[in-house]
């Protein structure tokens, strides 16, 4: 019913109810009165209730868009391959240099070269499994005072910006380790043959930043507090 009829027929009812007298006929006018307001009362909820099942609908659109444009951001176009790839860090105990590898390591690359400012980088290492050279450095450094692997037992490192500089790429982002997330400059190298690329990147850092040989292991005494990174990180890319 249009609005303007059931308030003109409103006023029609109201003004019968009041001009006839017998309680017989009042009742029944006052009986179609009332369930034409609960007629209007029904359209009008009827109304709501289809206005907030289409917008519910379309908020599950965007939100399945965004869901989608989330995925499509965060896929990596690059695999990386263990043959080839790795990651290995030298620095001197007592003045006597000694090198070390992490075994292994997973990741994300995202990256074109010809548009380095839109790539990605998300790289994980576990800390358990790494060979110092000695079997004393190897049961030494998962412990608290180095790794603390049972509380951290990985490290992580994600790009925030890439940038072209000359011939070779600085990947800017956060270095965190046991607990501590500090920026880091990742410079690289990128040779690309093919479908197959090989990153390398050679960099120093210093290991008190993140706590790695809490006191008395924080000073340059026993272990040097500069710690050599070498990097190589082969990847083929996805079809």
């Amino acid at each position: 019913m249009q609005p303007c009829r059931f308030f003109r027929l409103s006023r029609l009812i109201l003004q019968i109810l009041f001009a006839l007298p017998p309680l017989s006929m009042r009742n029944a006018l006052i009986k179609i009165y009332f369930k034409s307001c609960l007629m209007s009362s029904a359209l009008g909820l009827a109304v709501s209730l289809s206005a907030c099942s289409n917008a519910s609908s379309a908020d599950q659109v965007t939100a399945a868009a965004d869901i989608e444009t989330v995925s499509v951001s965060t896929s990596g176009n690059w695999d990386i391959q263990s043959d080839g790839s790795h990651i290995r860090f030298t620095a001197k105990q007592e003045g006597t240099p000694f090198t070390g590898e992490f075994e292994s390591f997973t990741g994300l690359i995202h990256f074109d070269p010809a548009a380095p400012e839109t790539g990605a980088v998300d790289i994980t290492i576990p800390l358990a499994n790494v060979d110092a050279g000695s079997n004393d450095r190897n049961s030494t450094l998962p412990g608290k005072i180095w790794f603390s692997v049972k509380k951290f037992p990985s490290a992580t490192f994600t790009s925030t910006d890439i940038t072209a500089v000359d011939d070779a790429y600085v990947a800017k982002g956060a270095l965190n380790l046991k607990g501590s997330s500090v920026p880091v400059s990742l410079p690289f190298t990128l040779d690309i043959d093919g479908d197959v690329a090989v990153m390398t990147s050679n960099l120093t850092i210093d290991r008190t930043l993140w706590d790695v040989g809490a006191a008395p292991w924080n000073t340059d005494e026993w272990v040097s507090r500069d710690v050599e990174l070498d990097i190589q990180v082969t990847a083929s890319r996805k079809n």
